[in-house]
């Protein structure tokens, strides 16, 4: 019996989801993440869901909060992003181990295309032209070559989204804090599913040898998605109530929450500063 069969004959939705849901890590909330105190150094301009929809922004505002959702958001208007997207897709169908493995791939595929539209119509109601849009994040470029890869990948970036997206909730522009709680869920989904598949792939020697070569790449590239430590324009978004922490704070949360799982599967964790671009 082939892995669907065995899936139609669950009892009710509910278990078919649970198989398909992915999660391997911890549930948490979107207010419970850890993260240090941010600093008191800022005049705050504008509070939770200040800006609505169709609202006149100040340049400034208007400016950080595209610049915000560009570095951090999936676009699906933009062609590199889309690009990506499908890349994987298409290592996906190649590499994946089982066909449970690739229906979860599908479903990841079918969520990260759904927040790429929900950030795209925002940008778009903000009048934003896409035509020369790039990937902002380099991690975004690296060459993946297996299914290591993108476990690896799916992991690490996804952790890094989970605490960015945090950062949104309560957002002074609502647009975005409203559709916080589904993209955190989700995002914290794709996370469990990358550790879920680097669990089954450290289960063997040769595959936990190979993991620890490829964490010496990716470690530093999802450190550096947090940005520089300090970042001048980090005041100015907390200030206008765009994000809460410093870059800072926030990557020092990720190390301490992520390092315990990685040395979990008997990994080594690279050092946090060797191969940095953004320190």
């Amino acid at each position: 019996m082939d892995t669907y069969e065995v899936l139609v004959e669950q009892e009710n939705e509910e278990q078919v989801e649970n198989q398909i849901r992915i999660d391997s890590l911890p549930a948490i909330e979107v207010n419970k993440i850890k993260v240090a105190e941010p600093p008191n150094d800022v005049e705050i301009l504008a509070g939770p869901r200040a800006f609505s929809a169709g609202d006149e922004l100040p340049d400034e505002y208007r400016e950080l909060l595209i610049k915000l959702i560009y570095n951090h958001a999936e676009i699906l208007d933009s062609k590199p992003y889309a690009a990506m997207i499908e890349s994987q897709w298409q290592l996906a169908q190649r590499e994946a181990p089982s066909q449970l493995d690739l229906m979860m791939m599908a479903r990841f595929h079918y969520e990260e295309l759904n927040h790429g539209f929900i950030f795209s119509k925002i940008l778009r109601d903000l009048g934003v032209d896409f035509e020369n849009f790039e990937l902002r994040q380099y991690l975004f470029e690296y060459d993946r070559q297996d299914w290591l890869d993108l476990s690896i990948h799916h992991f690490l970036a996804s952790k890094v989204g989970v605490m960015q997206i945090a950062e949104w909730n309560d957002m002074s522009y609502a647009p975005v804090a409203n559709v916080v709680p589904r993209v955190f869920r989700e995002e914290r989904g794709h996370a469990g599913m990358g550790y879920r598949h680097l669990r089954e792939i450290c289960a063997t020697d040769e595959g936990k040898s190979e993991a620890n070569e490829r964490m010496k790449v990716w470690w530093p590239m999802t450190l550096d998605m947090f940005g520089r430590s300090e970042s001048t324009r980090n005041k100015r978004y907390r200030a206008w109530g765009l994000k809460k922490h410093t870059n800072a704070q926030l990557r020092e949360a990720f190390i301490e929450d992520t390092v315990p799982q990685v040395e979990t599967l008997g990994l080594d964790v690279p050092d946090h500063l060797e191969n940095r671009r953004f320190l």
